[in-house]
Order: C-alpha cells, then sequence, then structure tokens
C-alpha cells in the first residue's frame, strides 16, 4: 500500500512539475500579444507587480519577518532575472516564439559554463556532451539558407539566456544562506521596480489599452507568474531534481506549438531538427543523472 501511495505521489508531483512548466511555456505567446502596443519594460513591470502582490497574498505569514540582507539578495537576482527578461521580450518583437522558446534552451550549457568560471572548475564528460549537441542545434535554428547567421533579435535572446543563467546561479547561492520562499516572493517585487525604472526613462508610461492587452498580461501574471510558482514547488516535494530537469521539456515544446498554432509560426526542416537537438541537450544531463541514481 505504501509503494502504491509513493509511486501516486510521484505521479502527481510530475504531473504539476510538468503543468507548471507547459503554463510558463506559454508566457511567449501571452508577451507577443501583450507587446503589440505595450513596450517590453511597462509588460514586465505591470505583469509582476500583479504577480508580486498575488504571490504575497497568498504567502503573507511567511514574508513578514526579512532583514536587509536577504533583501539584498532578493533585487541582485532581481535584476538578473529582469535583465533576462528583458532582452527576451525585446528579441521576441523580431524573432518567432518558437524559435525564441528554443534557442532559450542553451541555458542547459550556459549555467555549467558560467559555474565552471565562477568556481574555477571542470564541467564533467555528460555537460560537454550536451553542450555540443545545443551549440549543434543552435547552428540549425540559425540557419539562412545555406549558411549560420544571427539576427539582432536571436542574438538578445542568446544575451538574456546569459542573464537567466546568472540569475540562476544567484538563486542557488541565496538558496545556501536565505528562506527561499522570501526571496521567490520578493525578488518578484524587484524586478517590478526595475522595469518601472526603465519605464520611466525609454517608454510612455500607459496602462493596457484593450481587453486583448490586458487578458495578456493577466494571463502571463497569472498563469504563468502566480500558479507557475504555486505548484512547481509543491510537484518537486515528491520527484527528484532529476526528473523535475527532464520535465523542463515542456516549457520550450509548449511555446513552440502555441507559436505555430495561435501566432501561425512557420516550423521549417532547420527549425525542427535544431529544436530536437536542443530538447536532447536539456533532458540527457538529468536523464543520465537519474539512470545513475537508480544504479
Amino acid at each position: 500500500m505504501k509503494k502504491i501511495d509513493i509511486e501516486m505521489n510521484e505521479r502527481m508531483g510530475e504531473f504539476l512539475v510538468g503543468l507548471a512548466l507547459a503554463l510558463r511555456g506559454s508566457s511567449l505567446l501571452f508577451a507577443t500579444v501583450a507587446m503589440r502596443t505595450m513596450g517590453p519594460f511597462l509588460t514586465i513591470a505591470i505583469r509582476f507587480t500583479i504577480a508580486f502582490v498575488i504571490i504575497a497574498f497568498l504567502f503573507r505569514k511567511s514574508i513578514r519577518n526579512v532583514d536587509a540582507k536577504t533583501l539584498l539578495h532578493c533585487a541582485l537576482i532581481g535584476i538578473t532575472f529582469f535583465f533576462a527578461m528583458l532582452f527576451e521580450l525585446m528579441g521576441l518583437k523580431t524573432t518567432p516564439s518558437s524559435v525564441t522558446a528554443f534557442l532559450e534552451g542553451v541555458v542547459v550549457i550556459m549555467v555549467p559554463a558560467l559555474a565552471c568560471i565562477i568556481y574555477r572548475r571542470l564541467p564533467d564528460k555528460i555537460t560537454l556532451i550536451s553542450a555540443v549537441i545545443c551549440l549543434v542545434g543552435v547552428a540549425f535554428l540559425t540557419l539562412k539558407g545555406d549558411r549560420v547567421s544571427f539576427t539582432k533579435g536571436e542574438l538578445l535572446v542568446l544575451l538574456g539566456t546569459v542573464w537567466y543563467s546568472l540569475s540562476v546561479i544567484a538563486t542557488d547561492t541565496a538558496a545556501k544562506n536565505d528562506d527561499l520562499l522570501v526571496v521567490s516572493i520578493y525578488q518578484l517585487l524587484f524586478i517590478a521596480i526595475f522595469a518601472y525604472i526603465g519605464a520611466f526613462f525609454f517608454e510612455e508610461i500607459r496602462l493596457p489599452q484593450s481587453g486583448t492587452e490586458w487578458g495578456a498580461v493577466l494571463a502571463l501574471a497569472i498563469i504563468c507568474s502566480t500558479v507557475g510558482f504555486t505548484i512547481q514547488p509543491f510537484g518537486q516535494k515528491y520527484i527528484s531534481a532529476e526528473r523535475a530537469g527532464i520535465l523542463a521539456v515542456f516549457n520550450p515544446l509548449t511555446a513552440a506549438v502555441l507559436g505555430v498554432v495561435f501566432l501561425h509560426e512557420t516550423m521549417t526542416p532547420g527549425i525542427v531538427i535544431g529544436a530536437i537537438l536542443i530538447i536532447i541537450a536539456i533532458v540527457l544531463p538529468a536523464w543520465v543523472k537519474e539512470r545513475e541514481d537508480r544504479q
């Protein structure tokens, strides 16, 4: 009976994590719609303001006691994630959401690469293999005719993955010393603050002007941020980090499918091949680690 309960909990955990990542994958679709008349700074600002208010209310008992040091860590994580989001949205203006989603898979090699530089350690064999596969996948994604070349939008997306990788490393460092729930909530506030500052200098300050804009922004805030943030920790309680890593493939797949269905984006043979290679690069390290743990 106990074994059955464990298996049911694992299946539920996989469902919740997969759902959270799929919901986050829909963010590129909603962001594309929101930015038809809004700028990236304001899109980020309104999205994360709403998300912070909702999540802060849900976990209000957990965030009352926070010290200055923790807030500083939240600000540092917030600014790295803010730049990641900003470059992603700036790139999304000229790059299909499906291509953007798979280009962001480069983070699978970016995080280990930056960690090697920061902590001065060599990567393992599987990481190197995944890096090679991922780079070949990127080459196919950026294939223009018979040559590989990057558009401005694609370069912005890749720059965003650098900042996202830095946010992962910063969060990992904070997790060793701070309450991760508190950090996760307050970082949303700082992301919004940095976005408002950018909007003040570079964009017209305005609320969404249509029902479509409001719908897209609310979907970003509630579906992608609030719900995704809330259910993923509960799911990861019952599954391993390696299993969660494998399920990460739902993020770009969801973005690609939604881009094709709702934005009528075209999946060329090069994009399909590149997407498959990047998916393999994302899944391979977690799959190998999980198999080793089971032996």
